[in-house]
């Protein structure tokens, strides 16, 4: 099929083409209705000259006057006519542009006997072997005293035919010259122009799906050399300004995980030291108090880190392809990821349902499957107030769904756009209420991301929420 590109590319020269065919066929019929209305005239002059010369000629006829008859017809010897006077034999006894006795009988000339049978004026076009050119004949009858003879006045069309024949010939000429340049026109645009633009956009392509070491094609000149140039630079630019931002990606990453490391070496012993006071029994309530909100914000801190720590890697994994995939099954991730938090679903006392699940295989990263469905299904038992949670795993149009729907309060169509932000809570107060950190989504959308899927929520208010993991089949 040949695309938009190649027909806006030859639309030139198929309309050059177009136009070159329709002028041509135009030029050729105004030259054939031009050539019909110039004979036409040419009939109708030389109906005059007939009737004139028949004026002139008849009455000489009558008195046998043939001598003033050749003196008549010699006047017209320089003339563009020509006057011949033939007898009923077809011998000529008069002429004005040769003498009689030089011409041979024209009994068998075709308007002589067209005259003869018909007994009318009769009008032709023929090759004269007398005047050696293409002649216009009109040959007229008439009868004098019993005795048949022929006026016959004619005028050459050498000129205007020859005219028409060359104007013809210029016209053919004119279009295959014009044709042959049509196509030069489309050989140059599909060697210096089409096939230098496919080359430079399959370049271009490999550039933007990530392929930054391409080589750019640059022809030598034409039109696309400028093109070929700046694209060349744009995508050496664009390399470093990758290569840069990958670096600071890395140095963001490693920062975040070191200063996360360095807060969890002082927190694990923070907590260790809370877990040992929290066992001492002679303490008062207000220490007890004190005892708890540093174990619980101790807690909560750790877990932050430990979402933030993964997030991180989840990011530096997609920026350096390290995905360490290999092959899984569906139905184990979901039971497995199911296994995980099935102690926090049984304490708040919530049914858990398995609908659907495929046991087809594909190539990714089980822990991180496991954690992303984990997370889905601790949030929907904290912040959903669902006494059911259905979790299904299905093939649909070539990719893998994991579902995990709750019954519960649902989520205002406003809040469904942000929810997978990081720090983005729907109702804040009971998120750091329940010790909820704000990443637990942006964690489930990476890991998504990294299996080059997604993730999507199709919620209501009153009427639960159902997140949908969507992960092609390659």
């Amino acid at each position: 099929m040949i695309k938009k590109r190649d027909n806006f590319l030859f639309f030139i020269p198929i309309l050059i083409a177009s136009i070159i065919i329709i002028l041509t066929g135009l030029l050729v019929v105004q030259l054939q209705v031009f050539g019909k209305t110039y004979l036409e005239e040419v009939k109708k002059e030389l109906n005059s000259d007939t009737k004139q010369a028949l004026w002139v000629i008849e009455p000489l006829l009558k008195n046998r006057d043939f001598q003033s008859i050749n003196e008549y017809c010699k006047t017209f010897k320089n003339e563009r006519i020509r006057i011949t006077v033939i007898n009923n034999t077809g011998e000529v006894i008069a002429e004005s542009q040769t003498d009689p006795k030089n011409i041979e009988n024209h009994f068998n000339r075709p308007e002589i006997q067209n005259a003869l049978k018909r007994g009318h004026s009769e009008t032709n076009i023929r090759y004269s072997s007398t005047m050696h050119s293409e002649m216009l004949y009109k040959a007229t009858p008439i009868n004098i005293n019993g005795n048949n003879y022929i006026i016959r006045v004619s005028v050459s069309t050498e000129n205007i035919c020859e005219t028409l024949k060359n104007a013809e010939r210029n016209i053919y000429l004119t279009f295959f010259i014009g044709f042959g340049g049509v196509l030069l026109l489309t050989l140059y645009i599909f060697i210096r122009v089409r096939i230098p633009f496919n080359k430079l956009q399959q370049s271009a392509v490999k550039i933007a799906s990530g392929e930054l070491n391409t080589e750019i094609f640059v022809p030598k000149n034409g039109v696309l050399w400028e093109l070929s140039r700046a694209i060349n630079v744009m995508a050496k630019q664009l390399k470093r300004q990758i290569k840069n931002m990958k670096k600071m990606e890395n140095f963001r990453s490693e920062f975040i995980a070191n200063v996360s490391h360095e807060i969890k070496t002082p927190l694990t012993s923070i907590l260790s030291a809370v877990e040992i006071l929290d066992g001492i029994e002679s303490k008062s309530n207000i220490e007890g108090k004190c005892l708890k909100i540093i174990s619980n914000q101790s807690k909560r801190l750790n877990t932050l880190i430990q979402d933030i720590l993964s997030l991180a890697d989840l990011e530096k994994r997609q920026i350096f392809k390290n995905r360490d995939f290999a092959e899984l099954t569906i139905s184990s991730t979901v039971e497995n990821a199911i296994s995980l938090c099935k102690g926090i679903v049984d304490s708040a006392n919530i049914e858990l349902e398995i609908l659907e699940n495929t046991d087809i295989k594909i190539f990714g990263n089980s822990y991180l499957l496991e954690q992303a469905i984990n997370n889905l299904i601790v949030n929907a038992v904290k912040y959903s107030q669902t006494n059911k949670i259905t979790v299904k795993s299905y093939i649909e149009n070539n990719e893998i769904k994991i579902s995990v729907k709750d019954y519960g309060i649902g989520i205002a169509k406003e809040e469904c756009s942000r929810i997978f932000e990081r720090f983005y809570r729907v109702d804040k107060a009971r998120s750091r209420e329940l010790g909820g950190t704000g990443l637990g989504l942006a964690i489930v959308k990476n890991i998504a991301k990294l299996h080059n899927g997604k993730v999507e929520v199709f919620s209501k208010l009153k009427a639960g929420s159902e997140f949908i993991i969507t992960i092609p089949i390659i």
